[in-house]
Order: C-alpha cells, then structure tokens, then sequence
C-alpha cells in the first residue's frame, strides 16, 4: 500500500506504529485542522471515495473540534482522526474491508430497546436488545459452561420465540476475560443463534514485545476466536473498529470514541489502554458509556479529546472498577446508572487483597467520588445477576 504523502509546516511526523495486522498507520504532532482538511481533498484528488466525514465538538461554544474521515479505493481504506486538543492527527490505512454501512436513519427508529449487564463468572458481557428485536453485544467474559448456557438462555428468552439474532457482536480487546466465552458460544451455538457481523481491532502478537504479557497465550486466544467465527459463521462481516466510525442499527447509533488507531505512541505496557471505547445513543436521547478496561491513560486522553461531549447517561465502570480509571472523566460522563463488571463481594469491598478498590481505596479515588452520594446519587448494578435497564 502506498500512502499519500501528508503536507504540512510545522507538524512532526511520527514512525509506522503499527501493532495491528496488515496496516500501515503514522500520526504528526503540531499539525493543524486545515492541514488535514487539505489532506482529505488530496485523497478525493486521488480519487479515493469519501465515506464519512464528522466533526465532533467538546463542547458547547468550546471552539475545540475533532475531525474524523474515512477514504476508501479499490485497494485500502483510510482512517483520518485528527485531535483538536492534541493538535495531532492520527492516519490508518489498511487493505480495502468492510465499512459500517451509513444508515443514520435507522438510529432514529423508536421501539422496545433495553441495556443489560450479564451475570458471568469473571470478564465483562453486554447485551442490547433493538428495537426490531435484534442483539447488539460487548464482549463475553471468561468461559464457564454455565456462563456460556446463560447468555443463549437470555437471548432465548428475548427473542419472543425466533430465532436469536445477534446484529454485531463488538469487542473492546483481547484480554481472555473479554474474548474467551465467545469463541466457545460462537463454536457452540451457531445451529441456536444468527450472528450478522463482529467488530473488533485486535493486536498482532508477533508484533508486540513478548515480556509485555503472556503474548503467547494471548495469540492462542485470538486465533481461537478468530477460528471461530470463520468456521461456524463464515458468512459473518467482520469489521475492524476505528476511532470516529459509527455503526447504525435499528433505534441506536454505536460510536467507536477510542481504540488501538489512537496509542501506538505509547509503550504497550498495558492491553487495557488499547481497550476500545464505545457509545450507544438510543433514538429517545438516552446513551450509554461502555469503557472497556481502559486504565489511566486511555481514559485521561477520552476526557481530553472529547470534553463535555462525554456526558452520558449511563456508565460502564472502566477495568472492572479496579485499578485504573480517571476522576476527570467520571465527572465529564457524570452518568445516572453506573455497571461494575465485577461479582458483589468485589463490588462491595471484599476483594480479599490489601485495597478495596471498588470503595475507592489503594488510590482508585475515582470510584469514590462516583460511589459518592453527598456528590450526587446514583444507581449501582454489579454483575452478580443479570440486570436489565429499559431505555
């Protein structure tokens, strides 16, 4: 693939930092929006078609304004995030895939929709239910047999008597508690269960430095998964997630605010900060947070990027509320409904080691200033059972 070269003044420019398969991605610090507003014409010049173009402000009269492109050509596609609050721009471009397809109208459709944490023995599982009866989910967990048996229990059970229908099944990254239960439902159930497409941007192994983690383990995992899907559901799409897409489905639009395009600059001492963040906003106005297991960073820069545009009303409590987290971006989300991915004993301060980190202790003042009712009261659901919120 040969990229278009960038013009700019000022902007310094960094090395390829790819960790994802078969891409080629750069970003350039001290850049301007108009520098990458001219490099999206320069595309069109090329004859690249334009797939979306968005801006997403930082607030109201904040004057501070994120661009997202999306190119594409018979050969790649091309990811264009520029981060007004960091004045750097990020580029990824990857041989041609699929692309969300662009229904924002279907968003719009109001019906029957509810959000649900599932109860799992270990890792983070989400289930919406669309307003055309379809399932949209996030991650899995880990793998019981129990586990596994009670989400196609509940899909069974909300399907009104067809067939399950899973639109897409997205995932933040691919942490074993996060992937695992679903390359085992997914081998197990395709006979019970429909799966339209999945959406995930999962790291290469090989290309990541082997004292960071179990990468062994971790390859393991993924070309299970991976294995999975192409052999139980060959017909299935699979999308990469890229920071700025939206996904549209009937009643809801999934924002994808974060994922693995926005830190390759970093030192991958941790998966959680590659974690992808996503945001459903349902037709009647209501929206949800779900942040994966981003840690410190990851959230620090989510509160920068985006400011005020953050506000939500309901959260998923990032890394299971345990280490990690960012007091600034709780306060910017301030959500009504708060899910901790975590079993009750966790959730209530008995995780059996030196801190309580759900209560706040061990530096996690985060999840105290968002468990603080003198601050504001809220709603607190851990996933010791499943709990369902109807939007």
């Amino acid at each position: 693939m040969n990229i278009p070269e960038y013009k700019t003044v000022a902007g310094l420019r960094s090395r390829n930092g790819s960790i994802s398969k078969n891409d080629i991605r750069f970003c350039v610090k001290n850049t301007t929006a108009d520098e990458c507003r001219e490099y999206a014409l320069q595309l069109e010049k090329l004859g690249f078609a334009k797939h979306t173009e968005k801006e997403i402000s930082t607030g109201k009269d904040s004057g501070i304004v994120n661009l997202c492109y999306i190119y594409y050509n018979d050969e790649m596609c091309i990811f264009i995030f520029w981060n007004d609050p960091l004045q750097t721009l990020f580029v990824t471009a990857e041989p041609k895939q699929p692309l969300p397809e662009k229904c924002e109208e279907k968003s719009k459709l109001e019906g029957e929709a509810f959000i649900s944490q599932q109860h799992i023995g270990g890792g983070m599982s989400y289930v919406v239910k669309l307003c055309d009866g379809s399932f949209v989910c996030v991650d899995g967990g880990a793998y019981k047999d129990e586990d596994m048996e009670q989400l196609l229990k509940f899909l069974k059970e909300h399907s009104d008597g067809a067939k399950p229908r899973i639109a897409t099944w997205f995932f933040t990254h691919s942490h074993y508690d996060h992937i695992r239960l679903a390359t085992h439902f997914i081998k197990n159930y395709a006979d019970e269960v429909e799966l339209e497409a999945v959406a995930y941007q999962f790291c290469d192994c090989d290309k990541v430095c082997a004292e960071i983690e179990d990468m062994a383990k971790m390859k393991e995992d993924i070309e299970a998964f991976e294995n999975a899907i192409e052999t139980s559901y060959p017909n299935a799409t699979v999308y990469t997630l890229h920071t700025g897409e939206s996904y549209y489905f009937a009643g809801v639009e999934v924002e994808i605010l974060r994922s693995f395009d926005d830190t390759y600059l970093y030192n991958h001492f941790s998966f959680n900060d590659m974690s992808a963040a996503l945001r459903f906003n349902f037709a009647n106005g209501k929206t949800a947070m779900l942040l994966g297991d981003n840690m410190r960073y990851g959230c620090l820069e989510l509160a920068q990027t985006y400011g005020e545009y953050l506000k939500s009303d309901i959260m998923q409590v990032a890394h299971h509320g345990l280490i990690g987290g960012e007091k600034s971006l709780y306060q910017l989300i301030d959500p009504d409904i708060c899910f901790w991915p975590v079993n009750e004993a966790v959730f209530s301060g008995h995780y059996g080691g030196i801190y309580q980190y759900c209560l706040g202790e061990g530096g996690c003042d985060f999840n105290a200033y968002i468990r603080d009712d003198s601050i504001r009261k809220r709603t607190h659901y851990h996933s010791g059972k499943t709990m369902i919120v109807r939007i």
